[in-house]
């Protein structure tokens, strides 16, 4: 046989394949690399696997010329969600081409994107059913939220326009409420996008215990370029995150799997940061209500305990009434049995002496004169003693009286003294108090906030 030489090998070849393959077929591959030129090409490398072991079995170059590209790309990503990228199945109608130059490659003239669509949403399926069978896939979303999430661990990139609307509607609320914010640059979108943000993830690991939650932005980028937030790679990683996620990825359209396995999902950073907002205003609501409630229960204690005591004092008032008219009825009634039983003793006694007059009248005389005399000396004592009997209740009524006017809390406000209190209770020394609390002061009318400055301790 006559040697040739090998273009003329190649073009024997390329007319056979020409002859052989004249049409266009259907072909399912991997894209293994993309790639575009200035011109506007697009370049792949298309792969097939082996199911068991994912090994690569075949292999061909592949040619999306400018022209088929423009109408095919648009088409592609917006039923698909994504751009021809690296890992994705593609159904493609292509053409043999061999080139005696470059060989053997495939040239695209159309592609199927609901076959891609079908393909992902199988991985996608394949990925959550993983990591529900692991046990894993609602781990972050079961964490206890903090209360208030004050400290916040950013993945973003510094660049991301996402990035700089969270952080400005963070830190620029409307109440006031003070955020602490740390970036952990990653790389947010590309073949890298996966890695880069369990970097930042194992980086903020080291810091548990500083952050209250984690923030992962990604807005201003394109809708496209979301394909890493599918991977299994990163949705483990997020699930089995001790922290409290908040995916903020800003895509309106698809849940991707971190939305499926963080704490909680939102469209976009900005809404992210409403939330964290959101958090502090609620608890900040939960305190105005506990503080109007313990005025108003404050209010009802005092008005309740006022009505207490001006009873109290009326019934002592009362009490105190009776029993003086129940002494004085007692003393009258005492008066008159001893004036009775005087009268009694005196006739008793006058009798007798005028029977014994005539034997006994000098001894008589003068044991009358003393009895008379100790009669008169009784009837001033009992008068004294009712005296100051009457004087000594009088007075103690006056007394308790005007006690009980000077215990009223509102009388004390009323000549200008205060109550100063902290976290609802009164404060009587400086050391049960700290720099930075809020001091509640109620005067007589009004009540006055203030934050403690310093603290000085007169001994």
């Amino acid at each position: 046989m006559e040697a040739i030489g090998l273009y003329q090998l190649n073009s024997l070849v390329k007319r056979e394949l020409k002859n052989r393959f004249p049409d266009s077929f259907l072909v399912i591959a991997e894209i293994a690399d993309v790639k575009e030129n200035r011109s506007g090409h697009c370049y792949l490398e298309l792969v097939e696997k082996r199911e068991e072991d994912d090994a690569v079995i075949a292999t061909a170059r592949a040619t999306i010329w400018a022209f088929t590209y423009r109408m095919l790309r648009p088409y592609f990503e917006t039923t698909t969600g994504k751009s021809l990228q690296k890992g994705i199945k593609v159904l493609v109608r292509a053409e043999i081409v061999f080139h005696e130059l470059y060989g053997y490659s495939l040239n695209i003239k159309d592609i199927d994107p609901t076959f891609t669509v079908g393909d992902l949403e199988r991985k996608r399926k394949e990925i959550i059913d993983r990591l529900t069978q692991e046990g894993v896939i609602d781990m972050n979303r079961e964490l206890e939220f903090p209360v208030l999430p004050k400290t916040v661990a950013i993945i973003s990139s510094p660049t991301a326009a996402g990035y700089g609307d969270f952080v400005d509607q963070l830190h620029r609320n409307v109440y006031g409420y003070a955020f602490h914010t740390k970036l952990f640059p990653a790389i947010m979108q590309g073949e890298k996008t996966t890695e880069s943000i369990i970097a930042a993830l194992e980086r903020i690991y080291e810091y548990e215990s500083l952050f209250d939650v984690v923030v992962i932005i990604r807005g201003g980028g394109s809708q496209t370029d979301l394909g890493s937030f599918d991977s299994y790679e990163l949705a483990a990683n997020v699930a089995q995150f001790p922290i409290p996620i908040l995916a903020g990825i800003g895509h309106e359209r698809d849940e991707t799997i971190v939305d499926r396995v963080a704490y909680r999902s939102v469209k976009t950073p900005t809404a992210a940061a409403a939330f964290l907002i959101e958090c502090f205003n609620e608890v900040d609501s939960v305190l105005e209500d506990a503080k109007e409630t313990l005025v108003r229960e404050t209010r009802r204690i005092l008005q309740e305990e006022k009505t207490r005591q001006v009873v109290r004092i009326t019934e002592f008032k009362q009490f105190t009434r009776l029993f003086l008219e129940g002494q004085a009825n007692n003393l009258t009634l005492s008066s008159r049995r001893v004036e009775h039983a005087s009268r009694l003793f005196v006739q008793g006694r006058i009798n007798g002496l005028n029977q014994l007059k005539m034997k006994v009248e000098g001894k008589v005389g003068a044991l009358f004169e003393r009895q008379r005399n100790r009669l008169d000396d009784m009837q001033k004592t009992m008068v004294r003693k009712t005296t100051e009997l009457f004087t000594a209740n009088r007075y103690f009524l006056e007394l308790a009286e005007t006690k009980m006017k000077y215990v009223d809390p509102k009388n004390i406000l009323e000549k200008g003294f205060s109550i100063t209190r902290v976290n609802g209770k009164a404060v009587r020394e400086t050391d049960r108090v700290k720099k930075g609390d809020v001091l509640e002061t109620e005067l007589f009318k009004g009540v006055i906030r203030s934050e403690i400055k310093d603290i000085e301790t007169n001994i």
